[in-house]
């Protein structure tokens, strides 16, 4: 699957926004004739590497697992045996995520729809904002008539250009950091992100390339893990691990998991603060169905306490995860100076 031309129209330069020129496998910016390469036919513009591994460490991984007529779920699995840093009741976890993506997916998409304005089923733009392996991509094809996967992690992409090619879908993905979109000013009618604003290096930078790329109007909705939950640190399965001092984690995360940490989960505090005057951070919601039927008496009992004033003041600031809905305000109407005509 190559890039899809359309596609071209729409990206500018990370480092300066200038337009972009494809030539001899690269993209190369007019202005300040920076050069971007395509790897594995999908456009890399990121200005700063994955904060977990090297360009060249990266390469490596994915010789390693992108043999040829392998399948995504065979991609996945030689990755984890390429990674030995991360524990193996970890990998179970995180493929496990992986599968269910597409459900989660079209969970948020109906909620984003249930809170803010948004284009008909089948029209309208829409940014999968780290969209790791493609999952949310393909809920998202379900529902907007373009779509665009994004994320940091080059590895990720090519096991979820597979994955697509498998369902038969064409969605493009693009190797970009998330502090620094590649795309013109008001392109997408929504964002959607899950679970990746812990994982950059600058939010703020990440809720102003969203708020920018949206369209007057546009939605967005980032799901994310709460520094303070109850539950156990969704990356390490570590009970308290969020009340350490930050300094301290990633060498507790090598001591307890033998496991590299990255991760800036926040509190409740932190994202109102962070997205004060842009977004609204509230706690999970879930439709009638959305959980399965195993759960659906969980759901409902959840339901009935988030809905509760002394719940969400008690306990709102150690549930595990937070919902995070806003918008890009809609542009003013023109003014009309006196004397104009009707």
């Amino acid at each position: 699957m190559t890039t899809p031309h359309w596609i071209e129209e729409l990206l500018a330069c990370p480092s300066c926004g200038g337009e972009l020129l494809l030539s001899s496998g690269a993209y190369t910016c007019r202005d300040c004739t920076r050069a971007y390469p395509i790897r594995y036919g999908i456009p890399d513009f990121r200005l700063e590497p994955d904060p977990y591994i090297s360009y060249a460490d990266e390469i490596r991984k994915i010789e390693g697992f992108a043999t040829t007529g392998e399948s995504f779920a065979a991609m996945v699995r030689a990755y984890y045996v390429l990674t030995p840093e991360s524990p193996p009741n970890l990998h179970r976890r995180y493929i496990a995520s992986m599968d269910a993506a597409v459900a989660r997916g079209a969970g948020m998409i109906a909620k984003l729809r249930a809170r803010c304005i948004a284009p008909p089923p089948g029209s309208g733009t829409a940014l999968d904002l780290g969209c790791g392996t493609a999952g949310m991509s393909i809920a998202a094809s379900r529902e907007f008539s373009c779509v665009v996967g994004v994320d940091v992690a080059l590895r990720w992409l090519v096991m979820g250009k597979r994955r697509l090619f498998e369902e038969g879908i064409e969605i493009p993905l693009i190797c970009a950091n998330a502090e620094a979109l590649r795309f013109k000013r008001g392109l997408f009618d929504v964002v959607v992100a899950d679970a990746v604003i812990e994982h950059v290096r600058n939010p703020g930078r990440m809720r102003d390339e969203t708020l920018r790329v949206l369209k007057p109007g546009g939605g967005f909705f980032f799901t994310t893990n709460n520094r303070y939950s109850v539950l156990p640190e969704p990356h390490l399965r570590v009970f308290g691990f969020g009340v350490l001092p930050r300094r301290w984690m990633e060498a507790a995360a090598m001591r307890l998991r033998q496991t590299p940490y990255k991760v800036h989960l926040h509190s409740r505090r932190e994202l109102v603060d962070l997205f004060r005057g842009h977004a609204e951070v509230i706690l999970p919601f879930f439709f009638e169905g959305e959980l399965g039927s195993r759960h659906e008496k969980t759901r409902r009992r959840w339901e009935r306490l988030r809905r509760s004033a002394a719940f969400r003041m008690i306990f709102g600031r150690v549930v595990p995860q937070y919902f995070v809905i806003g918008q890009r305000p809609a542009d003013p109407p023109p003014t009309r100076t006196r004397g104009a005509a009707c």
